[in-house]
């Protein structure tokens, strides 16, 4: 009898396995779906485009809406033990409102600093349940570039072994959060020739950071920095999870 117990508690065990794969794919597919308008929204914001920033704001709020509603009292397994899971969705619920509310009362600066926290909301929420996502993986590629862009403005002495050492690390440093980013990527995206030529591009222009920091010339680093700047924001917009 014990045997046979024991049985059919690994049989439910593994049953359940797939169920709970699914039921957390389920949710990271619509927060994806929702972040898709919200990325395309802060992207025409940025270019001076409110009207269709609003249009695409809507849409990621009305499925951010259904998220609320599906998974706030019923969080999916991955995210079952979160004592906050349901506040930071209310959280992202009330950032999409009022940046839409701003923006369609003609606040445009005003709209994309509203939005502004939200990526980091849902990454921190990810990160706190061991989850992570292509999205996530761009969010820190995209920081990672910042420590290296400082380097664009305040001219770095090359001739300092320290420094070149400093640029180097934190060359190689993206260079692997873009290879792990490009591993992660989800089929619709490695599929997609515009994704291959960005990721192909980005990858050469870090990679023609060391000779540059070799040369010693600060001419050099600046403007693969430059470069890399533009891949870095392309990705996050078009491609960003």
């Amino acid at each position: 009898m014990l045997r046979l117990v024991s049985i059919l508690t690994v049989i439910l065990v593994l049953a359940a396995g797939p169920a709970r794969a699914d039921a957390n794919a389920a949710f990271n597919d619509a927060v994806s779906n929702a972040y898709g308008g919200y990325r395309a929204a802060t992207s025409y914001l940025r270019t001076g485009n409110p009207g269709l920033a609003s249009l695409e704001l809507a849409g990621a709020l009305d499925v951010w809406d259904g998220i609320v509603k599906t998974y706030a009292g019923n969080p999916p397994p991955a995210y079952a033990k979160d004592t906050g899971f349901a506040e930071t969705l209310v959280l992202v619920d009330n950032k999409l409102k009022g940046a839409l509310s701003v923006l369609e009362a003609g606040g445009t600066e005003q709209a994309a600093d509203a939005l502004e926290p939200v990526r980091d909301i849902l990454y921190d929420m990810r990160k706190r349940n061991g989850v992570r996502l292509y999205a996530d993986c761009v969010t820190e590629l995209n920081r990672a570039v910042e420590p290296l862009y400082k380097h664009r403005h305040l001219t770095p002495d090359l001739g300092i072994a320290m420094v070149r050492q400093q640029i180097t690390d934190q060359s190689k440093t993206y260079e692997n959060l873009l290879l792990d980013c490009k591993s992660m990527a989800p089929k619709t995206y490695t599929g997609d020739e515009e994704f291959k030529r960005l990721m192909d591009g980005t990858l050469h222009s870090i990679r023609s950071m060391y000779p540059a920091i070799d040369s010693e010339e600060p001419g050099r680093v600046i403007n693969v920095l430059r470069e890399l700047r533009s891949f870095d924001r392309i990705i996050y917009f078009r491609f960003g999870g």
